[in-house]
């Protein structure tokens, strides 16, 4: 499975903990950044291909500072894999 259908049909919050599940599942790192303020794949340093993805999963699961993120990493245990 490729990490891009990890993407498909996110609207919710559980969604979106799901899809990073998913993203983790296929090799892929999720990383908080705290430039950006948001949640980022590590490819997007040479792969922009899924930032508006990411900023769409943070924003539904309300991510926008390194609190927040660990708040949503104890709900949605976002760093399980």
């Amino acid at each position: 499975m490729n990490y891009l259908n990890c993407f498909n049909n996110i609207n919710t919050a559980d969604e979106a903990a799901e899809a990073i599940h998913c993203i983790q599942k296929c090799g892929e790192t999720v990383l908080y950044n705290d430039k950006e303020k948001r949640l980022v794949l590590w490819r997007e340093a040479y792969d922009k291909s899924p930032e508006e993805h990411m900023i769409k999963i943070s924003k539904l699961l309300e991510i926008d500072s390194r609190e927040s993120y660990e708040v949503a990493d104890k709900t949605y245990n976002l760093t399980m894999y």
